[in-house]
């Protein structure tokens, strides 16, 4: 398992080398990581397609070409998805995706935010949360919001190595656990 973390580590470096430091560029590498990772977790067809020494390496080259151009990344990275069909790595792609997220932060200052609330609030209320976790963070977030009833209120906020838990739903399991 070592070694696959370390081929995902490496192709993930090569492609954020290759793009150019572009925040858009970057963050559009970024979603077609997460559309690809998506897929291949959700779908056995697309799994299979990936990982099939049966399919051809340019068709899955081409298919992978075509995301490119349609995420809006330039083809430099398609060399580094080229090796990862040779040695039939692309099984790699949910770790891929993960390790990309986190060194974007790192090279951009900057963090894709997951921002989870009980219920839709005014814009405004979403803006100040978001401007308090820059703060705090002292960098650049993009925020990405979706709803969670279970939370009853509050929200959660995560990026791939912060979390603020302020829900009601975790309150009421510090007081049941005593803690």
């Amino acid at each position: 398992m070592h070694k696959k973390k370390e081929i995902a580590r490496k192709a993930v470096r090569l492609i954020v080398k290759k793009l150019p430091k572009d925040r858009k560029v970057l963050i559009a590498g970024g979603e077609l990581l997460g559309f690809l990772s998506e897929l291949y977790r959700r779908s056995r067809e697309a799994r299979n397609f990936f990982v099939s020494p049966f399919v051809p390496k340019e068709k899955k080259l081409s298919f992978i070409k075509t995301l490119l151009e349609k995420y809006g990344v330039p083809e430099e990275p398609l060399e580094v998805f080229e090796y990862l069909v040779d040695i039939n790595a692309l099984s790699l792609l949910p770790e891929m995706r993960r390790l990309y997220e986190h060194e974007v932060e790192r090279l951009m200052k900057m963090s894709k935010g997951y921002l989870y609330l009980a219920e839709e609030i005014d814009p405004q209320e979403i803006e100040k949360i978001t401007e308090a976790i820059k703060r705090s963070l002292g960098r650049d977030i993009e925020v990405e919001v979706g709803y969670d009833q279970s939370l009853i209120g509050g929200f959660i906020f995560k990026t791939s190595g912060y979390v603020v838990d302020t829900s009601v739903k975790r309150q009421l399991e510090r007081l049941m656990i005593g803690g």
